[in-house]
C-alpha cells in the first residue's frame, strides 16, 4: 500500500512538473536545489513533507521507506540536531546558521555549510522542501539582470 501511495505521489508530482515545463515553466527538482544562486539558498525556508516517515534516534537519521524500503541511515552531529530543530520552526537557512553560531562559537561559514548540506540531503530524501517554489528560468533571468550570474 505504501509503495502504491509513494508511486502515485511521485507520479503526480512529475506529471505536474511536466505540464508546467510544457507551458514553459521549469521548476527545480529537489535534488538540484544546490544549483540555485547563493542569495536564494540562504533565504530558503524549510518545510517538512507531512506524510514522510523518518526519525532521529541516538544522533542517527533513519528514513525507512528510502531505496524501495531498504532504508537510509546517517549519523548526525550536534549542529545537525540543532539545525533540524530550527527547520521544524521554519527558520531560513542563513538565519539558522546565525542562531547556531551564537551558541557554538564556531565560524559562521563552517556552520552555514553544515546547515545547507543537511537541508540538501533532507530535500534529496524527500523529507523537506523549500516553502517557496522556484522557477529556474525566472531566477536565471533575474540574476542576469542584476549581474549575479
Amino acid at each position: 500500500m505504501n509503495n502504491r501511495r509513494l508511486f502515485l505521489r511521485t507520479f503526480a508530482g512529475h506529471a505536474g512538473m511536466l505540464l508546467d515545463e510544457f507551458r514553459g515553466i521549469k521548476h527545480i527538482p529537489l535534488n538540484r536545489l544546490k544549483d540555485l544562486p547563493e542569495n536564494i539558498i540562504e533565504q530558503i525556508e524549510p518545510v517538512f513533507f507531512p506524510e514522510e516517515k523518518w526519525s532521529v534516534k541516538n544522533k542517527r537519521l533513519f528514513v525507512p521507506q528510502y531505496n524501495n524500503g531498504k532504508g537510509f541511515k546517517t549519523d548526525l552531529n550536534d549542529i545537525d540536531l540543532m539545525t533540524i530543530a530550527h527547520f521544524k520552526n521554519h527558520i531560513k537557512l542563513k538565519e539558522t546558521a546565525l542562531k547556531i553560531r551564537k551558541g557554538s562559537g564556531l565560524p559562521f561559514n563552517e556552520i552555514y555549510k553544515s546547515v545547507t548540506s543537511l537541508f540538501f540531503l533532507l530535500a534529496s530524501l524527500r523529507i523537506c522542501h523549500p516553502m517557496e517554489e522556484y522557477n529556474f528560468d525566472e531566477l536565471i533571468k533575474e540574476n542576469k539582470q542584476t549581474g549575479r550570474v
